[in-house]
């Protein structure tokens, strides 16, 4: 339970007002004459005058307005200018005294106040997740807490909001915590949440958007801090950088597990409610026998494109035979024998899934190519690289991306195990329009143990229910459950989150005075009221730069966010804006007067 502050009872209605009157009656004329006499003091020191001595004949002298016995040789109406701007600066003084002062006392009720008591927030301070990482991380079992930079002990995640609108201690994720974020579009996504932490990253990344500003902020400024190599996954021309390596999905593919899990990622995709159920799981099975089969036989995505293509061709059943999956080669031998309909049904339903694989643009991106280096996920995950992986929303490249993705994590994952449990220097993943462009069937299981590897994601979403379209209520649940720290910033619209939140949040006790005028006396009562310490209605109508924090084992708190163009690489990240702007622009034009103007046969 949480008590809120004030108010007292009224001065002017207790035994103890009369009193202070009294006092103030006293003091007040001292006071003022004291003013009158160090005005007259400082006018003399500055022409060369006298003042008489401050008392009971100064007072007198006053009283009778002989001023040239109380300051003979000074002029009057520059010692009464003095007393002007004297009184003028003692005031604003004293409001400003008092302005601070009050500060520390919030108003009956503010939830910021009664949020900002909160004592477990220390467990997210600096000093508190510096020894976490010390404990976490191998390389860092030597160093002194004092000496660690922010980067190297984890997430910031804002600052504590304090009354006033005063900014409290820094507050961290650790690098075994979870993350899940939800931001309205506009509210300061990207600003706040992937530049900031892609940039503190201290190993590899991985961030993917839908638009070319995450990439354009950091891509130059972090591989200079780091020396990582920049690999851009821009296969339908977000930032119109030519490709410059690719990565083949079908490497490593040599179990029924692997094979359906990529498959899924395709299947996930297919937007329709009505008849995903039914042929969704078929197909993918289907997909998961064609790569199968394709992966044990040296083939690529383009044959499994053609296979599509052709219900009835037993190429793929052979491969599987000889690679020595016969039950696979079984299952699809029955598919393709069943009833035309249902065949067909499951057929097209593989193909609006493997979209991808009709534009030539995205499959060469994930085909071989000789003049190109390829992309090695096991590598990768030991290195300071950064991997940024674009599309827009719901595009054909979406499953790709959602792919690479996971084939990278679990590639970290394994990693992990054989350095101890643990990834040092840990893998950030800031999946900003994770329910759009980065779909991963089992994120919600995933969250539950990837912080234990050394794994942190960051999922980025725009409401609760976006999250429930992608993953269903019972894996969003579980989602925000497996989270251990939740930010929900600006421009929630979901009713039913913010009421929840409210709950989550709690209530407090509100003081409420009540004063009653009775036959010329008066009388006055304070009672407590429960009351919500944040309304939904207050949630809702968060400041942009501000989010609320739920992070596991201590109460909620109000943050103020860390924007990057607060942070000491702003002028750095200005400039790589500008210079990529700019070069993202003038491959767009050539873009275009390529496609305008096509070369002569």
């Amino acid at each position: 339970m949480t008590r809120a502050l004030g108010p007292r009872a009224s001065l002017w209605h207790s035994n103890a007002g009369g009193g202070w009157l009294v006092l103030v009656a006293c003091w007040a004329p001292i006071v003022g004459l004291w003013i009158v006499w160090l005005a007259a003091k400082l006018c003399a020191f500055a022409t060369g005058g006298v003042v008489m001595s401050f008392g009971a004949d100064f007072a007198i002298a006053l009283a009778r307005g002989q001023t040239n016995v109380t300051w003979p040789g000074t002029s009057t109406p520059l010692v009464l200018l003095t007393l002007v701007l004297l009184i003028t600066a003692l005031a604003m003084g004293v409001w400003r005294v008092w302005r601070r002062i009050a500060e520390r006392f919030p108003q009956p009720g503010d939830p910021v106040a009664a949020l900002a008591d909160n004592p477990g927030l220390a467990v997210l301070g600096p000093d508190a997740t510096a020894d976490k990482a010390i404990a976490l991380r191998r390389s860092l079992t030597k160093a002194a807490r004092e000496r660690l930079m922010p980067d190297d002990i984890g997430l910031v995640l804002g600052n504590a909001l304090l009354p006033g609108d005063r900014s409290g201690p820094t507050l961290f994720a650790s690098f075994e915590d979870t993350v899940v974020a939800f931001m309205a579009p506009r509210s300061g996504k990207t600003t706040t949440q992937s530049v900031p932490h892609v940039l503190s990253a201290p190993g590899p990344v991985i961030a993917t958007s839908n638009k070319a500003d995450l990439w354009s902020a950091i891509a130059t400024v972090r591989a200079e801090r780091t020396g990582g190599k920049i690999w851009l996954f821009d296969p339908q021309h977000v930032t119109y950088q030519p490709q410059a390596w690719w990565w083949n999905p079908l490497a490593g593919l040599s179990t029924v597990e692997d094979a359906h899990r990529l498959a899924g990622h395709f299947v996930l995709t297919v937007d329709d409610g009505q008849k995903k159920d039914l042929w969704g799981p078929a197909a993918q099975d289907l997909l998961c026998a064609l790569f199968l089969a394709a992966a044990n036989s040296g083939r690529s995505l383009h044959h499994v494109a053609q296979w599509l293509d052709e219900p009835a061709v037993p190429t793929p059943i052979e491969l599987l035979q000889e690679a020595g999956f016969q039950l696979m080669a079984s299952s699809l031998k029955g598919t393709q024998n069943g009833a035309v309909e249902t065949r067909d049904g499951i057929y097209q339903t593989a193909r609006t899934a493997a979209k991808a694989l009709r534009d030539q643009e995205i499959l060469a991106w994930v085909t071989p190519d000789r003049g190109l280096p390829v992309f090695d996920p096991d590598a990768f995950a030991t290195s300071c690289d950064t991997l940024y992986l674009l599309s827009k929303s719901l595009s054909a490249a979406a499953p790709l991306i959602a792919a690479l993705t996971d084939t990278t994590m679990r590639a970290a994952e394994r990693r992990a195990e054989q350095a101890g449990g643990r990834l040092d220097p840990p893998l950030i993943v800031a999946l900003d329009e994770a329910a759009n462009i980065c779909r991963i069937a089992d994120l919600p299981q995933l969250y539950s143990h990837l912080g234990s590897r050394g794994i942190i994601p960051v999922t980025i979403l725009q409401s609760y229910e976006q999250g429930v379209t992608v993953w269903g209520e019972p894996g969003m649940a579980a989602l925000w459950g497996a989270a251990t720290r939740k930010v929900i910033g600006a421009g929630i619209d979901s009713p039913r989150l913010v009421r929840d939140l409210a709950t989550l949040i709690g209530q407090h006790d509100v003081p409420i005075r009540s004063i009653t005028y009775t036959d010329g006396r008066t009388s006055e009562q304070i009672s407590l009221r429960r009351q919500e310490i944040l309304e939904a209605a207050d949630i809702r109508a968060l400041p942009t730069g501000t989010a609320l924090l739920l992070a596991t084992g201590t109460r909620p708190a109000l943050i103020r966010l860390r924007p990057w163009y607060s942070g000491p690489h702003a002028a750095a990240i200005k400039q790589a804006i500008k210079t990529a702007d700019t070069a993202i622009a003038d491959a767009a034009r050539r873009h275009y007067h390529r496609d305008d103007h096509p070369p002569m046969p």
